[in-house]
């Protein structure tokens, strides 16, 4: 049965610094939406654990803060983060991210392979 998702999920290659209760790692975010990302990370986290993070968006003025955020699954170097509490800024930040780029990530493969859209990863 295949799972639907409630947000679009936008592919990303944004660095991201995230502290723990007593760690700190760094990672690339691989996707994001309003709700989360997941990341990939040398460093290993653990379900149900919560971190703080700075996102960093290109050409973004400063870095997107999540105050608060829960790691909801981990697979190998990978880990997926539900946004808790984030600043009303940041916030609005991210849902106009997701929006500009969600139209490209919906296009059929084929419109995408044909030069109709670009086929592109946003942060790279």
């Amino acid at each position: 049965m295949t799972k639907l998702r409630y947000c679009e999920r936008v592919d990303t290659h944004f660095p991201v610094v995230f502290a723990g209760e007593a760690y700190v790692g760094e990672g690339t975010v691989l996707n994001v939406s309003v709700p989360g990302c997941a990341i990939h990370s040398r460093k290993r986290v653990r379900p149900g654990s919560y971190l703080e993070m700075r996102i960093l968006v290109p050409d973004a003025p400063s870095p997107l803060r999540v105050g608060l955020a829960k790691v909801r699954w981990c697979e190998g170097r990978q880990f997926g983060v539900e946004f808790i509490r984030m600043p009303g800024e940041d916030q609005v930040h991210l849902g106009r991210l997701v929006k500009k780029e969600a139209p490209l990530a919906l296009l059929p493969q084929t419109d995408r392979w044909q030069g109709r859209a670009p086929n592109r990863r946003i942060g790279r």
